[in-house]
């Protein structure tokens, strides 16, 4: 075997060795999917397809936020790619396209608060909790 094959399989030995480390402190740090980029510890979470979200508005001089119960189809497609990818880089993501699309269409509300919802595996009882992360967005 020549030298440089040695060496590549030498540096592939080592980034396999490695990356479940590295992989599993994403995973920590920034509450990434372990059931991507290639995790080995996929088993270690349900893999739930359910992830819900709801966005509230609040106008000039008003304290109560209203709910979007109807989004017109142009909002529908920011928030399903902003879904999409929450669900796999959670923490790494934010609706910022989506909260723009909601703010363009409804120009009465100067405040936007987005929920997100998702169940996961609480680690402490072994039982699966929904977990709720807000965004809010002055205008």
């Amino acid at each position: 075997m020549s030298r440089s094959r040695k060496s590549a399989v030498y540096a592939g030995l080592v980034v396999l060795t490695l990356w479940p480390a590295v992989h599993i402190y994403l995973v920590k740090r920034f509450d990434l999917s372990p059931w991507k980029l290639a995790g080995w510890g996929m088993y270690s979470a349900p893999r739930i397809g359910m992830l819900g979200m709801e966005v509230y508005g609040r106008r000039d001089g008003q304290e109560a936020f209203e709910k979007l119960t109807v989004p017109p189809p142009e909002v529908r497609v920011p928030a399903t790619e902003f879904l999409e990818r929450y669900r796999w880089l959670r923490q790494l993501t934010r609706p910022d396209a989506f909260a723009r699309s909601v703010l363009q269409h409804q120009p009465q509300w100067h405040q936007l608060r987005v929920e997100v919802f998702q169940p996961v595996l609480d680690r402490q009882t072994g039982m699966i909790v929904l977990t709720t992360v807000v965004y809010e967005y002055p205008k």
